[in-house]
């Protein structure tokens, strides 16, 4: 592969990952939607979590990619920088962006842990609830049936 060819790659492997960190950042929104959402399903939180599973990947594939291919140019950017110059100042803006991007969806991320955590410390809540008034109940047809689980019901006459 020539030089060149090598150079592109790195440039569009960055410009791929800026779509991704986008992608998981819009993704990010709806799931904070979804959170908030008082009638929203599990199956729809889990949809959001599945597709940006797969973009984690995806991104995950990029950077070993990015990696094996930076080691071989490398030696080639640093002998001829000005040949590069372009293509270093955009993969240098191009990191810049990835790293705000990245830093965003980690304040996001952490917003959307704590309404997960909001969340379920309401259905724990309302299952609580919910087995109170169901042993609530239970205890009364107990009670309305002679059927006493006490000890201390006297039977003898």
């Amino acid at each position: 592969m020539e030089d060149e060819a090598y150079v592109r790659v790195l440039r569009e492997s960055l410009e791929k990952k800026v779509e991704l960190l986008q992608l998981i950042s819009k993704e990010n929104e709806v799931q904070s939607k979804v959170l908030k959402d008082p009638a929203s399903t599990p199956d729809e939180l889990q949809a959001t979590m599945d597709h940006k599973d797969v973009w984690v990947d995806q991104i995950s594939t990029l950077d070993d990619g990015f990696s094996v291919i930076f080691d071989k140019v490398k030696p080639l950017l640093t002998e001829h920088k000005a040949k590069y110059r372009d293509d270093i100042a955009a993969m240098q803006d191009l990191v810049r962006e990835i790293t705000d991007l990245t830093a965003q969806v980690r304040k996001q991320e952490q917003e959307n842990y704590r309404l997960v955590e909001q969340k379920f410390a309401g259905i724990r809540k309302q299952v609580k609830k919910i087995r109170k008034s169901q042993s609530a109940v239970s205890n009364y047809y107990k009670a309305m049936n002679g059927d006493y689980d006490s000890q201390f019901l006297d039977k003898s006459k």
